[in-house]
């Protein structure tokens, strides 16, 4: 006779399922190797993709899709939408494709898209789930490729010393550290979010501050440290305005 799982092993929600999802999973394994610049081994998507398959055994499912947007000016803009689901819940970020680069030679530009759409792929699916990587290159396929101009500048402000030290936190174990990607796009949102609903921000700082047992009268990006911590306050964002 099989028996039965225990309700308790299974998620309550998408932040649940997300946290189970973290102190299980390791770091995405590296199966691809390059020269450039350096020899190094590095994450393939297809690494990503295999170490996400146990967030899908928690009920979690993604989806990653392309939209394009023209400007005023007339530019074209690649965006790639990374969608994460559980129940009724969703969370999702949205990522600019890096341009392709034209010196007026003859390139293979289909090469060359699929090589940024696959690099962004991996970029966006890593942060999302909040798995920890310490390449950004995908290789030598990105060398000709500028980030700074080609992705959504979202370099995070330094953290100031005036933030609360970690030993303050009631609870240390919150999980994996939070990328600088991810943080910032979790400010970025929160940013939107004051903007459009400033009424709404006491209450969210409030709520966080008192889910992490943070007790500095401000808080700073500094205070967001952790992968959990990031999709706690994306959830809480979504909850208020899911358009953001």
């Amino acid at each position: 006779m099989t028996a039965k799982k225990s309700t308790t092993d299974s998620p309550k929600n998408l932040a649940d399922a997300l946290r189970m999802f973290q102190l299980k999973v390791k770091a995405a394994p590296k199966s691809g190797h390059t020269n450039f610049p350096n020899k190094r081994d590095y994450s393939k998507l297809e690494d990503v993709l295999q170490i996400v398959q146990y967030a899908h055994e928690l009920g979690i499912s993604h989806s990653q899709t392309g939209k394009c947007l023209i400007t005023e000016q007339g530019e074209i803009i690649d965006l790639l939408i990374t969608t994460l689901y559980f129940g009724d819940e969703k969370i999702e970020s949205i990522d600019r494709l890096p341009p392709i680069k034209s010196d007026g030679k003859a390139t293979n530009t289909s090469q060359e898209d699929g090589v940024r759409r696959t690099y962004t792929k991996k970029y966006a699916l890593a942060a999302i789930y909040g798995i920890g990587s310490d390449d950004d290159d995908d290789a030598n396929s990105l060398s000709e490729i500028d980030e700074k101009e080609d992705r959504i500048k979202r370099t995070p402000d330094k953290p100031k010393d005036k933030g609360e030290p970690i030993e303050s936190i009631k609870d240390k174990d919150y999980g994996k550290p939070i990328s600088d990607t991810a943080r910032q796009t979790v400010i970025d949102k929160m940013t939107a979010l004051f903007k459009k609903h400033p009424d709404k921000k006491d209450a969210l700082i409030d709520k966080f501050k008192k889910q992490y047992g943070i007790t500095t009268k401000q808080l700073s990006h500094a205070d967001i440290r952790t992968a959990e911590q990031g999709q706690f306050l994306t959830i809480a964002i979504n909850e208020i305005d899911s358009t953001l």
